[in-house]
């Protein structure tokens, strides 16, 4: 039987989990508050999985997908979210979350994240979906907001209010990925401020923060780079706001030495606890600029 920590919340900064740096971890179990983990990657059993089950038994776990394709158009892969599941019950994740988008269509998956018109006729669409995900899990899901090159003509509404009536019609929370909101606003000219205002904030339980990459004239959410000054800028200005939401670093390709990423760590960290600190029982209603 899986023994886990006793308190299986995550609070404070976390990083992303990536298979190398597995046996590290384990090694020599370093100062970090949680560890969420691409679960698609951990699926299908084999040392993988093994590994998995001992991180979880000294750290609380948050899983992270990019396979459910919500916005997608054919029916739910069953034999994903079965598998799933079954992951969900074995590991029992403090939290679990999935992109708001598309992954999939007609029998062939993409390795890009594909975002949706953000339209009534596609929130109720998706949040069909995510109700059918939850029942099948038991629990609640986040859905992560996507960084954008484009937009549709079918869109009507903005990037906030599509999330904020997804999660009012099925009833989940949000993930919060501020390095997205500064690509969309570099490359669409979307401001992040009115991004963030426009949303729910009651419902934010996770917030991401990560590297990207200058491609031509368009800035690409490419994970594998440090967070830069200015999404660190703007999670120093968000925090007092989030209510001790917990903070993530995600470096997914081109991965440097543990240590810089634990660095990373640190820093988001230090920022969380100092602003947690100061506003211990002050009210935030508004983004200070």
């Amino acid at each position: 039987m899986m023994t886990f920590p006793s308190e299986r919340v995550c609070r404070g900064a976390g990083l992303g989990l990536r298979i190398p740096h597995i046996p590290s971890v384990l090694q020599h179990r370093p100062a970090v508050d949680w560890f969420e983990v691409h679960i698609c990657n951990f699926l299908n059993g084999g040392l993988n999985r093994t590994l998995l089950q001992e991180v979880a038994r000294y750290y609380p776990l948050s899983f992270h997908g990019v396979s459910l394709n919500l916005g997608g158009l054919e029916a739910l892969d069953t034999g994903y979210l079965h598998a799933l599941q079954q992951a969900v019950d074995k590991f029992q994740p403090a939290l679990v979350s999935e992109h708001a988008c598309l992954t999939a269509h007609q029998g062939e998956h993409f390795h890009d994240l594909i975002p949706v018109p953000f339209n009534a006729r596609s929130a109720r669409h998706m949040a069909e979906r995510i109700v059918q995900v939850q029942d099948a899990l038991g629990r609640r899901i986040l859905i992560e907001n996507l960084s954008r090159y484009a937009r549709y003509e079918e869109s009507s509404w903005t990037e906030a209010e599509f999330l904020t009536e997804v999660c009012e019609l099925s009833g989940c929370d949000l993930l919060l990925d501020l390095n997205n909101a500064y690509v969309n606003q570099i490359n669409l000219g979307e401001s992040w401020q009115r991004f963030v205002e426009g949303l729910p904030l009651e419902r934010i339980r996770e917030v991401h923060l990560a590297g990207h990459s200058l491609q031509g004239e368009y800035l690409i959410d490419t994970h594998n780079r440090p967070v830069c000054d200015e999404v660190w800028d703007v999670y120093q200005a968000l925090a007092p706001i989030l209510n001790g939401c917990p903070v993530l670093i995600e470096w997914d390709s081109d991965l440097p030495d543990f240590s810089v990423l634990q660095q990373h760590c640190n820093k988001a960290a230090r920022i969380h606890d100092s602003i947690q600190a100061r506003s211990a029982g002050v009210s935030h209603e508004h983004i200070a600029y």
